[in-house]
């Protein structure tokens, strides 16, 4: 068996939507959405989710710069509900950096494994987040504790589903074996990555998509990995 696991953050550990969506309606407020097109906070969520979705993959793929999501990602949520450039809150990007990464919920069971776990394995994180970012979730949502070390994409050059992303978290781990255990939400980046990268890897979904690999556990409770480690 493995000494040394490897977990994503975002959506595996930290509640990404849950943590996102409060963020998204403190900042409908702040801003009075309201008044500069006609949605409710549900409709501005719903949007901006979507238009977040697509522009992180372009960013995975290397299609936008870090700087252009970050505006980007505003602006067409604003432009999408009709409302002309000139009214679009221009800081609206830099406060939701500067709040959403404060919020602490995390995924059902997460902090009850990571206990059980670290008790006989070195744990790890390999994420594609911003290292600002990343860093705080981490600390405001106690998480830092657990991991010995954190590998974050934007260091590497490459993004999750990229072999030398997984390379490199085995180098900071300082682990003698050429392949990891790996543990995350998405199945292109995480999975499909970790499996192309010779990884073990055990997917956290409800719903496999017909998706099946003997290199792949589906877990659909992180608690489940009790039943592994």
């Amino acid at each position: 068996m493995p000494n040394h696991l490897f977990f994503d953050l975002d959506h595996t550990l930290w509640d990404f939507e849950a943590n996102a969506e409060e963020t998204l309606k403190e900042l409908y407020e702040l801003y009075q959405v309201q008044f500069l097109a006609p949605v409710c906070s549900l409709e501005f969520i719903r949007i901006y989710s979507k238009i977040n979705h697509d522009l992180w993959k372009l960013y995975r793929n290397h299609q936008i710069t870090k700087a252009k999501l970050r505006v980007k990602r505003f602006e067409d949520t604003f432009k999408t509900m009709g409302v002309e450039s000139k009214y679009i809150p221009k800081d609206i990007g830099e406060k939701y950096v500067e709040i959403c990464p404060t919020k602490t919920k995390l995924i059902s069971g997460a902090r009850e494994v990571l206990e059980y776990l670290q008790e006989d394995y070195q744990l790890h994180i390999i994420t594609n987040g911003f290292e600002e970012s990343q860093n705080k979730k981490l600390k405001h949502a106690d998480l830092g504790r657990y991991f010995k070390t954190v590998t974050i994409s934007e260091h590497v050059g490459k993004q999750k589903p990229h072999p030398l992303v997984f390379e490199t978290a085995l180098k900071n781990a300082q682990s003698n074996l050429n392949h990891g255990t790996y543990i995350g939400d998405n199945l292109d980046a995480d999975i499909k990555g970790a499996i192309n990268a010779g990884w073990k890897a055990f997917w956290l979904t409800k719903d496999i998509n017909g998706y099946t690999n003997p290199d792949c556990e589906v877990i659909k409770d992180l608690r489940d990995l009790k039943k592994f480690f």
